[in-house]
């Protein structure tokens, strides 16, 4: 992808815009998959790069640093950077996107270094830290100098990772009938099963004609948003990544549901629920369905202990069926806060 470079950072400062540019040409120019990802992501991939060569504005590329340098960060602490030396202010709460999106690629490319802190630590492990492999530190010193072009040429790039990347973008989608003449394409996985079955299973049996405002991807989080209406409704979404996998909205019941689509991480646990009660929801007068959709009662048995009070878990192999964490109601929102 030829990536436009006026939109990247365009409300940011001359300095910041140009830094954060410079990331993604970088990012670009060793060959990491971008052609399917939106501005916004770009922007977080390159921070999140940036945060990790501890590069401000006034840093030269010859003196960024790297896991040799000790310069080693986790989740939180590459948000706190991004927001101090790039004109950002993201949730802390967003940490998870930081792994699951802005560094993924990076990580499986070999660029970057999971665990670099912790070697041993556990996939979900939020003190693990991340880094810079070292050679493609060396790499990122030489941008913008007589040596770029040569450096580049030597780097050993991924290739496979690269081919098999495209190959899987290129055939295997999953196509989401959203309502009559609306149909999107999901990449292919265990995550966007589930938030095909919910749109397609879950909201026909359980959602009162809900229409769907916003459905994120695990590639693109916001391939079909409806902003204004969301906006309308209430809805603060100036921190997209606070927004769950599926919103949806009731008009026959003024209910609005917020649905996380769990394969690996991110239930409505309390603190989940919370942090979109006092982000997204603040302003929100209507009544709000929680749930959680997995693939089965094996998947929602890893998550049974973190599930918040005043919520609903449903499941895409048994669509008929409904777990209750209410108490005092079948389904319907609270008025009270989820709460463990």
């Amino acid at each position: 992808m030829a990536v436009d470079k006026k939109k990247i950072a365009k409300n940011k400062s001359l300095k910041v815009r140009k830094l954060i540019q410079s990331g993604v040409e970088i990012i670009e120019a060793v060959g990491v998959p971008i052609g399917d990802l939106t501005v916004r992501r770009l922007e977080k991939m390159s921070m999140s790069l940036l945060s990790l060569c501890a590069m401000t504005k006034s840093v030269a590329w010859n003196k960024i640093s790297s896991i040799t340098d000790g310069h080693i960060l986790r989740t939180r602490e590459i948000i706190t950077y991004i927001n101090k030396n790039f004109e950002e202010n993201i949730s802390l709460g967003s940490y998870d996107d930081i792994r699951r999106k802005d560094l993924i690629r990076l990580v499986g490319m070999g660029l970057v270094i999971k665990s670099a802190n912790r070697p041993d630590a556990d996939t979900n492990d939020g003190t693990r830290g991340y880094a810079l492999e070292e050679n493609f530190a060396e790499l990122i010193k030489k941008y913008g100098s007589e040596k770029w072009t040569q450096a580049l040429s030597e780097f050993e790039l991924d290739q496979e990772y690269i081919d098999q990347f495209h190959s899987k973008r290129e055939l295997e989608k999953l196509e989401v009938h959203l309502e009559k003449g609306v149909v999107v394409s999901l990449d292919k996985g265990p995550h966007n099963k589930i938030q095909k079955a919910v749109i397609e299973e879950f909201l026909p049996i359980y959602g009162y004609s809900a229409k769907v405002l916003y459905l994120g991807d695990t590639s693109n989080k916001h391939m079909h948003e409806y902003s204004e209406q969301m906006i309308k409704l209430g809805l603060n979404i100036e921190d997209r990544g606070m927004l769950p996998d599926i919103v949806a909205f009731s008009s026959k019941k003024n209910w609005l549901y917020l649905i996380e689509a769990v394969h690996s991480s991110n239930p409505l646990n309390p603190e989940r629920c919370i942090e979109l009660q006092r982000s997204i929801l603040k302003d929100c007068p209507y009544g709000v369905v929680f749930v959680t959709a997995f693939l089965s009662k094996k998947y929602f048995a890893r998550w049974l202990p973190q599930i918040a009070w005043e919520t609903e878990v449903w499941l895409v192999d048994t669509p008929q069926h409904l777990i209750h964490f209410n108490g005092d109601r079948f389904l319907g929102p609270h008025e009270k806060s989820p709460n463990g």
